[in-house]
């Protein structure tokens, strides 16, 4: 049986929040916020722009909230609708009411949120365990997709490495501002900074907030081969994350209908280290798909 996400104590979600909103104001401020419900609780989705063709749906990396997009956010809402989910069961403005135990569970809870928008026909793209939702949600809920993007995601093309899983393991064990900022300047190929709003929410997250969800499961080559929606996978070539050029090639062998590109200088934080170029290429793959 899962478990509810939940903050560790009030003073840690006093601090947490006060670090989203911070990150939140580098977001497009022109956006309809919506509280959406699920069987699992209440969702947070944040709708921008009023461009045509079909919307594109983002969902954040673990710990992350919507407000990673924002460097990728004027790009995109140039030409599309744009939505960003706040995952529940992860710290952000959802608020999770029944615990979700699998896989299949997550997806009805985000097929939950599509059907209550009215959303059909849309592009689904995340990043790391994004990306990991993104495919789930193609493998169990596929009707409503137009197609989906893979960002470096999470134990879906390629394992988890040992050393990730390891350093993952030892953060979350002794929580704290200095191992967390060190994880997650290795994980982002150790950027000058960290003091950046993005950063600061991810920390905090984090810190202050247990996941209930269940783990990641790796799908198995059957998993990947059944997708028979347009997929666009994007893998940093210095990603610590899992093999890049194993997830690379496990993605062109099995998807049917698949666009991956390696990007070699790239790490985990790609789509924050390089945001024009994956928002050039992300619309551009969506251009003829709706």
């Amino acid at each position: 049986m899962g478990r509810i996400g939940h903050f560790t104590t009030v003073e840690g979600r006093a601090r947490y929040f006060a670090a989203y909103d911070e990150a939140m104001r580098e977001c497009p401020p022109e956006r309809t916020e919506l509280d959406v419900p699920s069987r699992y609780g209440t969702v947070r989705v944040y709708r921008y722009g009023s461009a045509g063709g079909a919307p594109i749906v983002l969902l954040h990396g673990s710990h992350a909230s919507s407000a990673m997009w924002a460097p990728n956010l004027p790009g995109l809402i140039a030409e599309r609708t744009v939505y960003t989910v706040d995952t529940l069961g992860e710290p952000g403005r959802s608020v999770q009411t029944l615990p979700m135990r699998d896989g299949a569970e997550r997806a009805g809870a985000l097929e939950d949120v599509f059907e209550e928008l009215g959303l059909e026909g849309f592009h689904l793209a995340g990043l790391s365990a994004g990306g990991w939702q993104t495919l789930n949600q193609a493998r169990h809920f596929p009707g409503r997709l137009a197609s989906i993007a893979l960002f470096d995601p999470a134990n879906t093309l390629g394992k988890l490495t040992k050393r990730f899983f390891a350093g993952a393991t030892i953060a979350h064990l002794w929580p704290g501002d200095a191992m967390m900022r060190r994880f997650l300047r290795w994980c982002s190929g150790n950027p000058p900074s960290m003091d950046v709003p993005a950063a600061k929410v991810l920390l905090a997250g984090m810190s202050e907030f247990r996941t209930g969800l269940p783990p990641l499961a790796y799908p198995d080559d059957g998993v990947l081969r059944s997708i028979r929606l347009p997929v666009f996978a994007l893998i940093g070539g210095r990603s610590v994350v899992h093999d890049p050029e194993v997830a690379a090639e496990r993605a062109r062998e099995l998807f049917p209908r698949a666009e991956v590109e390696l990007w070699p200088e790239a790490t985990h934080a790609l789509v924050g280290e390089q945001p024009e170029r994956t928002v050039e290429r992300l619309l551009g793959f969506v251009a003829d798909k709706g």
